[in-house]
């Protein structure tokens, strides 16, 4: 008999399950991004653009989610009625916000955006793993894809500091 310590045990999700657990997530990262555009929006108004585009990418996915749900046609479903409204964030609920008011804080705030990026990549890539849904497969791999262009895009932003840096002492 193996013991406990060598047996691995697999999390499985059923439908209602995955789907609360992917609205609840989403709706994070909307709530994310929209306070990412609102707080770059005086320091740096391309990179306000790109959170809130981020942040219409997550409307765009939850809409996705409750097409899948509709199509899967679940017991109580997590997108019943017309709540619109974000999950809330319980990840970031602690920290303060505000304006970004300077490059170094900017740069804190886009290697955290990245950070966070690449954590909601994983949770998708987990929750595919962990689904017992096959036909959400090709669901949650669109999402990944996309969770990985994210990821890319603000890379790419952090690494053209410099431009940044520039903008900053010009404005």
């Amino acid at each position: 008999m193996p013991t406990p310590s060598a047996t691995a045990a697999r999390l499985v999700f059923q439908c209602d399950e995955l789907l609360a657990l992917a609205k609840a997530h989403e709706g994070g990262e909307l709530a994310r991004y929209r306070r990412l555009a609102f707080g770059f929006l005086t320091f740096n108004t391309a990179i306000s653009r790109l959170m809130a585009s981020l942040g219409i990418e997550c409307e765009k996915r939850l809409d996705t989610l409750r097409h899948a749900a509709r199509q899967q046609e679940t017991e109580a479903t997590p997108f019943d009625g017309n709540d619109r409204r974000p999950a809330v964030e319980t990840r970031h609920a602690a920290s303060p916000f505000g304006f970004i008011s300077h490059y170094g804080m900017a740069i804190d705030t886009l290697h955290q955006a990245v950070a966070d990026a690449d954590y909601s990549r994983r949770f998708y890539e987990h929750l595919q793993m962990a689904s017992a849904v096959p036909a959400f497969h090709p669901t949650l791999t669109a999402i990944i894809k996309q969770k990985r262009v994210e990821c890319d895009v603000l890379q790419e932003y952090l690494s053209s500091s410099d431009d940044l840096r520039y903008r900053a002492s010009v404005g």
